[in-house]
């Protein structure tokens, strides 16, 4: 498993996709700094709103541009899914899943290994994301003054976009596992946030739909005032979704006739 963890980010890190989608990341957060535009893909608050008005007459040290681009953090599932075609979805897309099978790996060791490097793919995006916003604005108008309140509130966003974006991509995962298709979970992944954002619009009066609206949750984190129970519904319905979703991939690549 180690053996094929090393190999996978090895390749990974020896490809031009992943410096490409690192290129288009610095480059989509640098311009929305300097021309003071970050936007949301799949949150609208009110508070959003107003953060965004008066943002515009502000300085946007990095205090300020962290905030204000963690209602654009939602662009990561766009960023992130070429680097899930390149971990989870390669065997997939070149029908060489057999080869480290039969080679006297189990599928419990390749099923691990695969979303083990996907967790850290992720992770490290979200630093880059961050740590861009961070250095980018600081270099080109100052660091700021973080507060104690600002420090709590970016840990507690930046942790429910991390889970809410991991739990987009555990649907994407069963979609992958169930069909063995590549195109299948793409075309899922892109898909799902939108048509959770369409039928929560349309069911307004549903409250549990807002809890799978993970996109929103990733876009609104910062901004949204939560009550405890909000919190904990939030953080158990992600949760929920990647266990059910994960071992439910696992189960059917288990008994999968390869």
């Amino acid at each position: 498993m180690f053996n094929m963890i090393r190999a996978d980010l090895y390749r990974l890190l020896h490809s031009k996709g992943f410096y490409i989608t690192e290129a288009v990341l610095i480059f989509a957060v640098s311009s929305s700094i300097m021309t003071k535009t970050a936007g949301t893909i799949g949150a609208n608050t009110q508070d959003l709103e107003k953060f965004q008005i008066a943002s515009q007459a502000k300085v946007w040290n990095s205090i300020t541009s962290v905030s204000a681009m963690s209602s654009m953090a939602s662009i990561l599932i766009y960023l992130i899914l070429p680097l899930f075609i390149m971990t989870i979805g390669f065997d997939f897309s070149r029908k060489i899943y057999k080869n480290p099978l039969s080679s006297g790996m189990t599928r419990i060791n390749y099923f691990i290994s695969k979303y083990f490097v996907f967790l850290v793919l992720t992770f490290l995006q979200f630093v880059f994301y961050y740590g861009t916003v961070f250095i980018v604005s600081g270099l080109k108008n100052g660091w700021g003054d973080p507060s104690s309140y600002f420090l709590h509130k970016i840990i507690f966003t930046i942790g429910l976009q991390i889970i809410s974006l991991l739990a987009i991509f555990a649907i994407s995962i069963f979609i992958m596992y169930l069909s063995f298709s590549t195109v299948a979970s793409i075309i899922f992944t892109i898909v799902f946030p939108l048509i959770i954002s369409i039928i929560s619009a349309v069911f307004k009066h549903t409250i549990w739909l807002k809890y799978f609206n993970f996109q929103s949750s990733i876009d609104s984190a910062y901004f949204t005032h939560y009550s405890s129970t909000n919190i904990s519904c939030f953080f158990l319905y992600a949760l929920a979704t990647i266990l059910v979703c994960l071992v439910g991939a696992y189960l059917i690549f288990q008994r999968k006739d390869l």
